[in-house]
């Protein structure tokens, strides 16, 4: 009889050991995977504090006009920045003109939406939207290359669908 329980109790106390030991490797696991997770949080936030600004970027100030009842828009390209001051140019020309004259074309590539210009060879913006976040109609268009007329309507079309 004092076999059995001295069997038993050696079963259990094997049982414990390894049970202890799995478990020990399992928070060792965990542990470094979060370490791993620390570092890549930590890379990530220096890319975004990059500097947002570019010089061959165009950005478009639009102010209302209460006379005309109009929606006006400028045009300005970065000439210089630094930490404190950013330093914009204004472009000749009317971006409102231009901007409701182009066409864009939105189709799926990949398994998820691509904005090619009106030409349909020159990509304009790839997106991380997949085609099943669109509603059945706008999947059916999207397929057979949606057209879209303006870059308001194209942001306004992508922001919709976007997560």
């Amino acid at each position: 009889m004092k076999r059995i329980f001295y069997s038993i109790g050696f079963v259990f106390a094997i049982f414990f050991l390894s049970c202890g030991f799995f478990l020990s490797y399992q928070l060792s696991s965990l542990r470094d995977r979060m370490n791993r997770l620390e570092q890549e949080s930590a890379l990530m936030g220096k890319q975004v504090s990059a500097n947002p600004f570019s010089r061959d970027s165009d950005y478009v100030f639009e102010s209302f006009n209460s006379e005309t009842g109009k929606l006006v828009k400028e045009r300005f390209r970065v000439s210089s920045y630094a930490d404190d001051q950013v330093v914009l140019r204004q472009e000749l020309g009317d971006v409102s003109a231009s901007d409701e004259e182009t066409r864009y074309c939105i189709r799926m590539e990949n398994g998820s939406l691509v904005v090619y210009l009106e030409d349909g060879k020159e990509v304009f913006e790839y997106t991380d939207i997949p085609l099943e976040a669109l509603p059945s109609q706008e999947q059916a268009e999207v397929l057979g290359g949606k057209e879209i007329v303006g870059t308001d309507e194209l942001y306004s079309f992508l922001e919709n669908y976007s997560s």
